[in-house]
């Protein structure tokens, strides 16, 4: 009798255990984390209507940039990176999966009562190098140009675009420096002699983007290539895509994630 008791309570015991054993439930939803140029202006909407579509929800969307983006999507910290420039040799050799889902312009923005209406590849490498100082060496008038750009040794991929293509790799010079974009053109707005770049998305009231080497941001322009500051918008995972993730790429490619997408940017697929 008293055996049949002890095996009676091992059994429980046993069973008490495997009750309790903690199982390893994956959070449901995804995650974005990188560029703000697409997390700040077209993120939220996909988020949304993608959910309403799939019931699948985004439980977070950092904006980091596009280095950290790329980075804690091939960690696993997140599900997508966004990057807003093309990926980089080193980035392309850690195999990533990746999709280019629209074309974007950095615009160069002035204030709307400034008199420039464009300005040479080489005039920007001399303002935002810090060797052009006047607006008047411009075709502006006499006052003294207020550089204004992110902050500098961050990873964004804004910065490190301009950085190439219209500075042929100098270095920044002197500026005021903001941590968000918009920040950075909410200030030209407020300042008739600032100048920044940035999105073309971050157009607002009070400031213009001037033309470069005489051609303007247009859809056009910058589908074709002729728009100097022309760059991809890509999203990035660790591997191929499968299951919720992959219901999510196929959504931003389809014709009503593109439609949100072209609210802002030039869509990949017309």
């Amino acid at each position: 009798m008293r055996g049949r008791l002890l095996g009676f309570i091992g059994a429980v015991v046993i069973l008490a255990a495997l009750s309790v054993t903690p199982v390893a439930v994956q959070a449901a939803g995804l995650t974005y984390e990188g560029s703000s140029t697409i997390g700040e202006n077209v993120m939220p909407e996909l988020a949304k209507a993608f959910e309403a579509k799939e019931k699948i929800k985004f439980n977070s969307i950092g904006l980091l940039g596009s280095g950290k983006g790329f980075k804690a999507a091939m960690e696993g910290k997140a599900d997508i990176g966004g990057v807003s420039r093309p990926l980089s040799t080193e980035e392309k050799k850690k195999k990533p999966y990746y999709q280019v889902i629209a074309y974007d312009a950095i615009a160069v923005f002035i204030n709307e009562k400034n008199t420039v209406r464009e300005l040479s590849k080489e005039q920007l490498k001399g303002i935002f190098s810090g060797k052009i100082t006047n607006w008047k060496q411009v075709g502006g008038k006499d006052a003294g140009i207020v550089v204004i750009t992110e902050i500098k040794s961050g990873e964004r991929a804004t910065l490190k675009e301009f950085r190439e293509l219209a500075m042929d790799g100098a270095d920044f010079g002197p500026s005021k420096e903001f941590d968000k974009p918009h920040d950075c053109v909410k200030n030209v707005a407020a300042d008739e002699n600032a100048i920044t770049n940035g999105t073309i998305a971050f157009k607002m009231a009070g400031v213009k983007a001037v033309g470069i080497n005489k051609v303007e941001p247009s859809p056009q322009n910058i589908r074709s290539g002729a728009y100097l500051l022309g760059r991809p918008l890509v999203l990035v995972s660790r591997e191929l895509p499968k299951g919720d993730l992959s219901k999510f790429y196929e959504f931003v490619l389809s014709a009503e994630g593109q439609a949100i997408v072209g609210k802002t940017f030039v869509p990949v697929r017309q």
